[in-house]
């Protein structure tokens, strides 16, 4: 499927960055990938946050909870002086 990406890009004088590509398995078992676009293999994560969103090969929500977490917890301290004093 991707050999026909990458044919229909170049009718259209396009070439696909393989740098910028990453593959990922999502399911229970670890799997490695070797999927190439022309003679460079993709690199292969475990992780990667798409839209503000972790999505992590065994779909496990803890880590996006913890992220979401964090990112709140630094934004509250960062607008600490809005919160009134007693």
């Amino acid at each position: 499927m991707l050999d026909r990406i990458v044919d229909k890009c170049k009718e259209y004088g396009m070439e696909i960055n393989a740098k910028k590509i990453k593959t990922m398995h999502i399911g229970r078992d670890t799997k490695t990938l070797t999927i190439t676009v022309g003679n460079a293999v993709l690199e292969q994560v475990s992780k990667y946050s798409y839209l503000e969103h972790m999505i992590t090969e065994d779909v496990a929500s803890l880590k996006e909870v913890q992220m979401r977490i964090e990112k709140t917890r630094q934004k509250f301290w960062e607008n600490k002086e809005l919160l009134p004093r007693n």
